[in-house]
C-alpha cells in the first residue's frame, strides 16, 4: 500500500456517494470507524476503487464488501476446544461464566456453560486467509499488518497456557450472540477516553480484568439467557473476569479488543440479511377505519355502564395476555384496542383524537370511549406498524424520501386544524399545554406570544442565552396545532411507509416552530432522521430558533 495522504474524508465523501443501500453504507462506515488505523484503512478503500480497471465504484465496494463478509463470518466458527484445555478454562474460572458474580451456592441449581474461544484459532488456517490472498490484506487494512501479524502469533503459538488466554466459559445463549456479532465484550483500555489513566490501571491486572458487555442494535438478537438460567436484559453491563492462580492466565485483551471492532460488522451483515427478508407481512385481519367507525357507533348504543364494565374485563385479559408498556399507563386490550391512562393531561389526548379524526386524513388512533377511573382512561384503536427509531435502518432511500414526504403532508394538515378555545396558546380544549419541554412540565395558557416566551426564560437561563435568543423571541409567530412530542418512537412505520402517529397528550396550540425544534431534539441521536425532518420542512425551516431553543435546553435543569 502507498505511504497515507490523508484519503479518509476523501473515501467518506467516495462510499456516500456511491448508489448503495442504506445497510451497505452502515457496513463500510462500521469498517471505517471500527478500524485501528481509520486513514490505512480508508487508503486501502481508495487504491482498490480507483485501480484503473475503470469498474464502477459501486461494484468494487460491493465486491469488497463479500470479501469482508467472508473475513469476519470466520468469526462465527465453533473450533473444538481440547479436553485438556477444557479442564484448564473450567478449574480458572470455578466452572462459571464471569457474567454471573458468583457460582451459585444452590446445589439445586445447575449452571449452563459453553467453553467459548474469543477468536476461532482456526482463523488463518483456511486456504482463502493466504497472505498473499485478497482477505488477508483486506484484514490487514482493518487491523493494520502489525495487528494482523500479532493476531496470527497469539492464535497460532501452541504452548500448554496459550489456549487459556483465548477461552472463557459463557452461557450457551449468550455465546450464540457472541460468536454472531451481537454482543460485544471488551476491556476498559476501550473506554479509555471515559475514565482517568489511573482508573484504567486499577480495572485491568494480571490476575481481575473488568470487561463491559453491551448488545448491539439494530435487530433484537433473542432472549440472553445467563448461565444460571436467569435472563439478561441490559443494554451494557460491567462485569469482573479473574483467576486465583497466576499459572492459569486470563483471555488476552488483545483478542476481546479484536473482536469488539469485528462484531460491528458481523452484527450487520446480520441486519443486511434480515432487511434482505423484506418487511413483515401484513397482518391477517385488519378492519379499515370506515368499518372501525361503524362499529364505534353500534357500541355506543350500548349504556355506557356496560361498556366501562367491559373495558374493565378486557384490561384483566389484557394484563395476562400483552407485556405490559415501558410507562405501565398504556395497556394493550383484546379486539385491537389500547387502554391510556391520561395522568398528565386529562381530557386532551381524547380532545385531540375527535379534532384529528375530524379535520384530517392523518393515520392515527381512533377515539372509542372513555370513562373515569382511578384516573381518565382513553380507549383507542390500535395502529399497525413498527416505531421508526427501530425500523428507520430498514428504509430504502426511496423509502426515506416517501417517509419525508408524509410527514410533510401530515404536518401541513396539523397546521390547519383550527383553534376553536378561548385561547391563542393552549392545549387542545384550552387548558394548559403539557410538554416535557417545559421547566414544570406545563405552562399557559396564553394569549400572547410574549408571555408563552416569557414562560421558557426561567431564573436558570444565563444572560448571554437571554442576549443570543432575544432577536428570535421578539419575532411574531402564528399559532398552529402541533403534536409537539413527534419523536421516533411516536412514528409508526408499516411495510416501508408511515401508518400511524402516536401518544397524542402533549398535543395543543404552539408557536409555529414548535413542532419543528421538538422534532429536531428527539431525533437528536438519529442526523439521517433529522435529515428527513429538514425536507419535510422545505417551505420554511426554523434554524435560528432550532438554535434558539437549543441554548434553553441547555441552560434548563433537570425537574426545576
Amino acid at each position: 500500500m502507498e505511504p497515507l495522504h490523508g484519503k479518509y474524508e476523501a473515501t467518506i465523501r467516495l462510499i456516500k456517494s456511491a448508489r448503495l443501500t442504506p445497510a451497505e453504507h452502515s457496513i463500510w462506515g462500521a469498517f471505517l470507524d471500527e478500524a485501528v488505523n481509520p486513514e490505512y484503512a480508508a487508503q486501502y478503500i481508495w487504491e482498490t476503487v480507483h485501480d484503473g480497471s475503470d469498474r464502477p465504484p459501486e461494484q468494487v465496494l460491493r465486491e469488497l464488501k463479500l470479501d469482508w463478509k467472508r473475513v469476519v463470518t470466520k468469526l462465527t466458527k465453533r473450533d473444538l476446544v481440547p479436553s485438556e484445555a477444557q479442564t484448564l478454562v473450567e478449574t480458572r474460572d470455578d466452572s462459571h461464566c464471569f457474567m454471573l458474580d458468583q457460582k451459585p451456592s444452590d446445589p439445586g441449581v445447575s449452571v449452563c456453560f459453553d467453553h467459548a474461544w474469543v477468536i476461532p484459532p482456526s482463523l488463518f488456517d483456511d486456504s482463502d486467509m493466504n497472505p498473499q490472498g485478497p482477505l488477508y490484506a483486506l484484514l490487514q487494512a482493518f487491523l493494520t499488518p502489525a495487528k494482523t501479524s500479532e493476531l496470527q502469533t497469539l492464535l497460532q503459538t501452541d504452548t500448554l497456557e496459550s489456549p487459556l488466554k483465548n477461552l472463557f466459559l459463557l452461557s450457551p445463549s449468550i455465546h450464540l450472540a457472541f460468536r454472531s456479532g451481537h454482543n460485544k465484550i471488551f476491556p476498559p483500555a476501550d473506554t479509555a477516553d471515559r475514565w482517568s489513566e489511573d482508573t484504567v490501571t486499577k480495572m485491568k491486572t494480571a490476575s481481575k480484568v473488568y470487561y463491559f458487555v453491551s448488545r448491539l442494535r439494530p435487530e433484537p438478537c433473542g432472549r440472553l439467557i445467563l448461565s444460571d438460567g436467569s435472563l439478561w436484559d441490559r443494554t451494557m453491563q460491567m462485569f469482573i473476569m479473574e483467576t486465583q492462580d497466576a499459572n492459569l492466565p486470563l483471555p488476552d485483551p488483545f483478542l476481546f479488543q479484536t473482536h469488539y471492532r469485528l462484531a460491528a460488522s458481523l452484527h450487520l451483515f446480520h441486519v443486511e440479511e434480515r432487511i434482505s427478508e423484506g418487511w413483515p407481512p401484513p397482518a391477517l385481519f385488519q378492519l379499515s377505519a370506515t368499518t372501525q367507525k361503524k362499529l364505534r357507533s353500534l357500541w355506543h348504543l350500548v349504556p355506557k355502564l356496560i361498556r366501562v364494565q367491559c373495558y374493565r374485563v378486557l384490561l384483566k385479559l389484557g394484563s395476562h395476555l400483552y407485556p405490559r408498556s415501558f410507562t405501565g399507563l398504556v395497556h394493550r386490550l383484546p379486539f385491537g384496542l389500547y387502554a391510556k391512562e391520561c395522568t398528565r393531561s386529562p381530557r386532551n389526548e381524547t380532545e385531540t383524537l375527535r379534532l384529528v379524526e375530524q379535520y384530517t386524513s392523518i393515520p392515527a388512533p381512533l377515539w372509542v370511549d372513555d370513562y373515569q377511573g382511578a384516573h381518565p382512561v382513553l380507549i383507542m384503536t390500535a395502529v399497525p406498524g413498527q416505531t421508526l427509531d427501530a425500523v428507520f435502518h430498514r428504509l430504502s432511500f426511496a423509502e426515506r424520501e416517501q417517509l419525508s414526504k408524509d410527514l410533510k403532508s401530515a404536518l401541513s394538515q396539523l397546521r390547519y386544524i383550527p383553534n376553536q378555545t378561548s385561547y391563542v396558546f393552549a392545549n387542545s380544549h384550552g387548558g394548559p399545554l403539557k410538554d416535557h419541554r417545559f421547566p414544570s412540565g406545563t405552562c399557559g395558557p396564553f394569549q400572547l406570544i410574549s408571555e408563552f416566551n416569557a414562560f421558557l426564560v426561567h431564573d436558570y437561563v444565563r444572560n448571554e442565552t437571554k442576549d443570543k435568543i432575544s432577536a428570535v423571541h421578539a419575532r411574531p409567530y402564528r399559532s398552529v396545532f402541533t403534536h409537539a412530542d413527534l419523536h421516533p418512537s411516536n412514528i409508526l412505520i408499516d411495510r416501508g411507509r408511515l401508518s400511524g402517529i402516536v401518544d397524542w397528550e402533549c398535543a395543543g396550540f404552539y408557536p409555529e416552530y414548535w413542532e419543528y425544534t421538538k422534532l429536531m431534539y428527539g431525533a437528536e441521536r438519529f442526523p439521517e432522521i433529522q435529515d428527513i425532518i429538514r425536507d419535510a420542512f422545505t417551505e420554511g425551516g426554523y434554524e435560528e430558533e432550532l438554535e434558539a431553543e437549543t441554548r434553553l435546553w441547555n441552560d434548563t435543569p433537570f425537574g426545576i
